[in-house]
């Protein structure tokens, strides 16, 4: 009886063993804990939205079109990555993509070994004839934030790029093209992404809401967009980070969230005071600020409502740029942020008087 009994236990804990490893529940656990961003990214060129002359270049590729090395540059969050992947993925089949297409961030890995280590090893393996009779016997190598790699690495990979054009396609991303060499730049063909207006961004915004269940207002909508500042991948994180108190029924710790650092209020108010402000009275202004601000929003927000409220001027532009850009470093390397206010502050205070 002992021995049945432990066969059973055996057999009983193999069956458990089996469902933990099944593959669909790997798959399952990995659905539940993609993020938004993921989760929504556009899946076709078709649901790229506001980018038609790369998306008509590239729908030309998929129709048999010669494909040149491309250089996509802007703003962060205007689907630069996700134009590169879902041109990709309607390109090539499931079963060869990841043969066929190399996705590499550079600001990870930088240096000039992960071009010799890397792409030229991914680059060397020949698929077929290439050229532009046939663009699916191309390999394709996604280099995302390239103008964070060195000197050295990018004129490494310019020698790449001339080396294996007869197999290899590079699409390069950046948001600064003014940071790659003109060699890199001249080989390929650039297409700047735009801002995404307002309206698009509230539809996708929209969507996302709808679809999670966790429903908005265009006005609530427009104060996530206005913090994320035109990055829609940034604005589809701060709504995944809110999602658990728009599903709840707390109108206050919703209308707290939802404001964040855009308290326009606020801002109007120590524009208007600031210039007759005392020490003691700018102290006390910035203990207010950090209870309900996040410090470099706050500063940003801040520095446009001076801009149109012509505040600063063509005078101190130059020093309030300057200081700008100063304590947002600081706070964003992680100072403390009362201190970065309050020297900000009372700088401020000097500048305009």
């Amino acid at each position: 009886m002992a021995g049945e009994a432990a066969v059973n236990r055996n057999q009983i804990r193999g069956s458990l063993l089996q469902q933990m490893v099944e593959p669909m529940d790997i798959d399952n656990k990995k659905s539940r804990v993609l993020t938004w961003t993921e989760k929504y990214r556009p899946k076709t060129l078709d649901d790229i939205a506001h980018q038609d002359e790369v998306v008509t270049m590239l729908k030309g590729a998929l129709q048999g079109r010669d494909l040149p090395h491309l250089l996509f540059y802007g703003p962060p969050g205007t689907g630069k990555t996700s134009t590169a992947l879902a041109f990709c993925h309607q390109l090539f089949p499931k079963s060869i993509f990841h043969d066929r297409v190399l996705d590499l961030n550079a600001s990870d890995e930088r240096g000039i070994s992960v071009v010799r280590q890397k792409v030229q090893a991914f680059s060397k393996t020949s698929l077929g004839s290439g050229g532009k009779e046939d663009v699916l016997k191309l390999k394709i190598i996604i280099l995302d934030e390239v103008d964070a790699m060195t000197r050295e690495a990018q004129s490494a990979m310019r020698r790449v790029i001339e080396d294996y054009s007869k197999t290899t396609r590079f699409i390069l991303i950046c948001n600064y093209v003014s940071r790659l060499i003109p060699p890199v730049v001249s080989r390929c063909a650039k297409f700047r992404f735009k801002s995404l207006p307002a309206e698009v961004q509230v539809q996708r915004l929209r969507t996302i809401c709808d679809a999670e269940g966790a429903p908005m207002t265009d006005e609530e909508l427009k104060q996530v967009m206005e913090y994320a500042e035109g990055d829609l991948r940034r604005a589809v994180c701060t709504l995944q980070s809110l999602s658990p108190i728009l599903k709840s029924d707390n109108q206050d710790a919703r209308n707290c969230y939802l404001r964040g650092s855009s308290d326009s209020q606020l801002i109007s108010t120590v524009c208007e005071t600031i210039p007759v402000s005392d020490v003691k009275e700018i102290i006390a202004m910035t203990k207010n600020i950090t209870k309900s601000c996040t410090g470099v929003a706050f500063i940003r927000r801040l520095f446009q409502k001076m801009l149109d409220d012509g505040i600063i001027n063509d005078e101190n532009i130059a020093v309030m740029g300057k200081l700008v850009a100063t304590c947002e470093k600081r706070i964003l390397d992680g100072c403390d942020l009362e201190n970065n206010l309050l020297d900000f502050l009372l700088t401020l205070r000097e500048t305009i008087q």
